[in-house]
């Protein structure tokens, strides 16, 4: 029997670190018992997909495995980070009460910046295209580009701005790139297919 990649190990780690934040700032804020709870159930839910990931054939299991490990990944690491932040407040360690918010955006924007980086390389089979090629990767590469800056100037914005203006700009990028992203699909979808 083959050893398991280290990569099968990290998802349920997470997970389990998570848990015993969560209960470790339960047991210290027992007013937010709200929170806790849903942030529990989204445990629950990140647990549920693993197992049925896990228990599926192989071919199955080769495609969703890696997109579902990868998001229960970046789930458990923005909840690390924010309830590792929360307790650390709760412990008084740190001083700065909205490190958590602050962390929690930061990697939010790291996310949007990976992501969008990921966008121009995902490749989608000729056959499927009812638009022209160049113009459906000349579309992707915008909207990588625009997704790759917006999440890189939401995580600077959180990690250097006082937290107004971190907002506000956070309001303001986002949607800007919903718009360009949505704009673009639009006109491609409205574009005729070039002659070859």
């Amino acid at each position: 029997m083959a050893a398991k990649p280290i990569w099968n190990y990290i998802p349920p780690v997470l997970i389990a670190l998570n848990t015993l934040l969560v209960a470790e700032n339960w047991y210290l804020r027992p007013q937010s018992a709200r929170g806790w709870f849903v942030v529990l159930l989204l445990l629950i839910g990140m647990t549920l997909a693993l197992v049925f990931v896990s228990r599926e054939s192989k071919e199955q299991a080769a495609r969703r495995d890696a997109g579902i490990r990868s998001g229960i990944v970046t789930a458990g690491l923005i909840l690390v980070i924010s309830l590792g932040a929360k307790l650390a407040v709760a412990l008084g360690a740190v001083h700065y009460g909205d490190i958590a918010l602050r962390a929690t955006m930061a990697i939010a924007g790291a996310f949007l910046a990976v992501t969008g980086n990921a966008i121009p390389k995902t490749l989608t089979p000729l056959a499927a295209l009812h638009c022209d090629p160049a113009k459906v990767q000349a579309i992707q590469r915008l909207a990588g580009w625009t997704w790759a800056l917006a999440g890189l100037a939401v995580a600077i914005a959180w990690l250097t701005l006082p937290i107004n203006l971190a907002e506000a700009t956070s309001f303001l990028l986002l949607p800007s790139a919903i718009l360009v992203t949505a704009g673009q699909a639009v006109w491609l979808r409205r574009a005729k297919p070039s002659a070859l």
